[in-house]
């Protein structure tokens, strides 16, 4: 049992939207993120194009509501649509090595969200969860897809969510992974740290990258880590001032997507690593109590970060739910999807 109703959920979450700011860690400024640019050179740029060719993805971009919004998109052109939301600090290349194994049977689409990635940022929109959502309904649109089953990884679960409950003519199932937007009845280490003033998710500095990903990720995967945290360091730590206002953002919405839950009617799979230290396991029974159509599983001995820990495991289970809520699928063995 999740613990919360709708009530007390709400209240939870606001309580922790208060911890947080009334902390120091809200120290974005106007006049901060009006003047940042992004940067023209860094190790993570160079390596953007080896991670498209390992994806097996075309980019592509797309202008919706003032933001450029930059994409992948591949796999197979007949198949239904399956749209890939990365989670908060992230990127579109968080699903390199997932896309490969669904690409025989779907149409991929994943974008870098606005604010985040090579997409653009601008100091005056609204990154609310919602307005986020509203966002890809308008790209979807422009791209002409509807009928999308979507999947979200914490913070791109919290969107996928709301998409699914203010557009649902534009979603036919959804995946929640390791989603934001649910409370827990075990406080994490994440939300320990913003308690205690620290954001984990937020570096300062390129020294802090290497514990991002050494608290997103199950220690069976440091090597993994390390490399991410040698690959992106500079670049996370360059996005300081965006990251604040961006996760102060997320925080002040997240109410709103625990709120239309359950409005969400399309089939839902909700999948968690039992190791998460970033949203706590029994987020994830929380959701599924305001669910009336999921199912959650839990991958064991994996973090946060399911589609980079275990992409073979991960999309063999995500495969499964799409094509067992898609009849003009057949269903085929493991091998035939490149799992």
């Amino acid at each position: 049992m999740s613990g919360y109703n709708a009530e007390s959920g709400l209240a939870e979450l606001r309580a922790m939207q208060q911890v947080f700011e009334s902390g120091p860690l809200v120290r974005a400024t106007a006049q901060g993120l009006e003047s940042w640019q992004p940067l023209n050179r860094s190790l993570w740029r160079y390596l953007q194009p080896f991670m498209t060719l390992q994806a097996g993805q075309t980019g592509r971009c797309r202008r919706i509501d003032g933001h450029d919004i930059h994409y992948w998109e591949g796999g197979n052109p007949e198949g239904p649509t399956l749209v890939l939301l990365h989670g908060f600090g992230a990127c579109k290349e968080n699903w390199a090595f997932l896309a490969p194994r669904l690409a025989s049977r779907f149409h991929l689409l994943m974008p870098d969200l606005p604010g985040f990635g090579l997409s653009s940022f601008v100091s005056t929109a609204d990154y609310s969860l919602a307005a986020q959502a509203d966002r890809l309904a308008q790209w979807l649109i422009a791209l002409g897809r509807d009928n999308v089953f979507v999947t979200g990884s914490s913070m791109g679960g919290a969107i996928a969510a709301l998409l699914a409950a203010r557009h649902p003519g534009l979603v036919a199932a959804v995946c929640l992974m390791n989603a934001a937007g649910a409370p827990a009845l075990h406080m994490s280490m994440l939300e320990s740290g913003i308690a205690a003033g620290r954001n984990y998710l937020v570096p300062a500095r390129r020294s802090e990258v290497a514990q991002v990903f050494g608290i997103c990720l199950h220690r069976r995967q440091r090597a993994l880590g390390a490399f991410l945290a040698l690959a992106m360091a500079g670049e996370m730590a360059h996005r300081l001032p965006l990251n604040q206002y961006l996760f102060s953002c997320m925080v002040a919405s997240l109410g709103e997507v625990w709120q239309s839950l359950p409005t969400i009617r399309q089939p839902t799979l909700i999948l968690w690593g039992d190791s998460d230290r970033v949203l706590d396991v029994t987020c994830g029974d929380a959701l599924a109590g305001q669910l009336d159509n999921a199912r959650m599983m839990v991958l064991p001995q994996v973090g946060h970060l399911p589609m980079l820990e275990e992409p073979r495991t991960t999309g063999q289970v995500m495969a499964d739910f799409w094509l067992s809520h898609h009849s003009g699928i057949a269903a085929t063995p493991a091998d035939a999807l490149q799992i």
